[in-house]
């Protein structure tokens, strides 16, 4: 990792200079002159690109070029500023660089809504192929959501002097990511499980939708007694990314073979109080759980059940993901037990 930068004192007094003549200089000319004075004294002779950033590194991909008219691309960023302080570090190395790693962190492509986002993100993708990544400066000026015809334009709208350094790798680029999520869905539970497991239905929402596969052994339990509305289950879970990145479980031992172990938590199988409707299935006396989980447990029916269940982020954590382990648009796995009945 390159060691981090010193402002040098001429930087400092530039942007002291730019203070005190802010009356007659904008921000965004402050914001130029200093970047122009750091990069002739960090990186000579590179130059911004017609897009506007300064391409550091670059180690092209192979795969499609980047389009702008995609709505969607499969991106790992890590971000810093000039003096090199990370404020994301998304690749692993980094993280690990960083002493920052957690085998709780999701560190792959995530799902990125690249038109919504920030003018430099798409300065720097211009150009990319899929399977490539790239390092550069992004202006401050380019750090906005919203898009001028002209760098003039960006200048005259700057209002901050900050500059940040982006590691972009670029894995690829989706037009639909509800048709990518049910077909690496599918893909998954076909690779995996073969034909045992299939599209299955908990709602209208999920009746002939491919975004709930669902599979058990509850054929095994032909004449056993169904569990009744309101019973109280004992479950164990785990949950997992399609990588096989596991990022719950209330088994010990699962949670310590994956490093996710946490020692101020009890690892304990949790209660399940059924119900007429998979909306009011509960944990442990809360309702507030994701619908595909709630979906497959209303599918269970027998005491020492296991099954699995795989669905998309609309019946999951959506758009938003969840903390540091969940990305955006993410489809999960569920491996459940109905260990036995609650005390």
């Amino acid at each position: 990792m390159r060691k981090h930068i010193i402002f040098t004192l001429a930087a400092a007094c530039l942007l002291a200079a730019g203070c005190a003549q802010k009356n007659t200089t904008t921000t965004g000319s402050v914001a130029q002159e200093y970047l122009s004075l750091w990069m002739q004294e960090y990186h000579p002779g590179i130059s911004a690109t017609s897009t506007g950033v300064y391409i550091l590194e670059d180690e092209p991909g192979t795969g499609d070029v980047w389009d702008k008219d995609k709505l969607y691309s499969m991106l790992i960023i890590s971000i810093r500023t000039l003096d090199g302080t990370y404020s994301s570090a998304g690749h692993m190395e980094i993280a690990k660089q960083l002493g920052t790693y957690s085998n709780s962190n999701y560190y792959g492509p995530a799902i990125t809504y690249t038109s919504s986002g920030y003018a430099g993100l798409e300065a720097i993708l211009t150009g990319m192929r899929a399977g490539g990544s790239r390092t550069a400066v992004v202006p401050s000026w380019l750090l906005t959501t919203n898009r001028y015809n002209t760098i003039k334009e960006y200048l005259d709208a700057c209002s901050s002097t900050t500059h940040l350094i982006y590691s972009v790798s670029f894995d690829g680029q989706t037009d639909d990511v509800d048709d990518w999520e049910e077909d690496t869905v599918r893909e998954y539970a076909l690779e995996n499980y073969g034909s045992d497991m299939r599209p299955a239905s908990f709602n209208d929402v999920t009746k002939e939708a491919e975004i709930f596969y669902f599979m058990s052994d509850a054929a095994s339990y032909a004449g056993a007694d169904t569990l009744e509305t309101g019973a109280k289950v004992l479950l164990n879970y785990t949950g997992r990314l399609l990588n096989g990145q596991v990022f719950d479980t209330t088994i010990e031992k699962v949670a310590k073979d994956n490093g996710i172990y946490d020692k101020t938590r009890t690892y304990a199988p949790v209660t399940i109080t059924t119900a007429s409707s998979y909306e009011n299935y509960a944990l442990n006396g809360s309702t507030s759980l994701v619908d595909g989980f709630k979906g497959a447990l209303s599918k269970m029916k027998y005491v020492g059940e296991k099954a699995v269940t795989v669905f998309t982020s609309e019946l999951g954590y959506d758009y938003s993901g969840s903390g540091s382990g969940i990305p955006p648009y993410a489809p999960l796995r569920f491996d459940l037990e109905y260990v036995s009945l609650s005390n």
